[in-house]
């Protein structure tokens, strides 16, 4: 192989890889809900803010809680989807406790004005210290609640939030979903490989022929 056809099959895989990559950076995720663009998060259990389906990858719901008042959440994961990780991405708050609660399905079940930890899937006291950690096993640990091992699978779930102390307090909770099964490449991206491939092995073909 001369030089030429070194830097040919160099640019094909290098074309190959960025198609890739480029469909992969597509389903990153992003901020599903800040408050401080798409308004308060609900405060009635029965009528949650729905996030939506999920996308691979980081969501970010960011809002602020202060004592009294609870605020509801909804959102899915897809099909041969799972969530794997709950990051609390940062906590602005002179206090350093909050609650977080979750049940499956599209409203809050349980009562949090007389609340019963038995119906709760699971739930977490956190806060300033949790910066950074993935608190999902921790809410799936919770002491007298149904319990779950981590990661979850498929379908609704609905979130309680509310702050423990006296002072507001303004976070980022990252829910990270990943594909629990192998996520085939649209057909565009394995046709544009293909034409890749083809075209360096009827090359190699054509100069085999020729005598080049």
């Amino acid at each position: 192989m001369n030089m030429s056809e070194q830097k040919l099959s160099v640019l094909a895989v290098v074309a190959a890889v960025t198609m890739v990559t480029s469909y992969q950076e597509l389903a990153l995720g992003a901020v599903v809900w800040d408050e401080s663009i798409d308004g308060s998060l609900s405060t009635d259990r029965f009528d949650t803010t729905h996030f939506g389906t999920l996308a691979i990858g980081s969501n970010d719901g960011i809002g602020t809680t202060v004592l009294g008042i609870s605020k509801f959440f909804t959102f899915n994961i897809g099909v041969d989807q799972e969530l794997t990780s709950l990051v609390v991405e940062s906590w602005v708050s002179r206090d350093d406790l909050a609650f977080l609660g979750v049940v499956t399905g599209d409203t809050f079940s349980v009562d949090p004005a007389s609340p019963n930890v038995a119906k709760l899937l699971g739930y977490a006291h956190y806060g300033e210290p949790n910066v950074g950690q993935n608190i999902l096993s921790l809410i799936g640990q919770s002491p007298g609640s149904q319990g779950f091992t981590a990661p979850l699978g498929p379908g609704d779930y609905s979130f309680w939030v509310r702050q423990a102390g006296p002072d507001p307090a303004t976070w980022d909770l990252n829910f990270v979903v990943e594909g629990s099964a192998v996520v085939p490449l649209p057909s565009a991206i394995w046709m544009g490989i293909g034409m890749l491939v083809a075209s360096g092995v009827f090359g190699k073909m054509r100069r085999r022929s020729t005598g080049r």
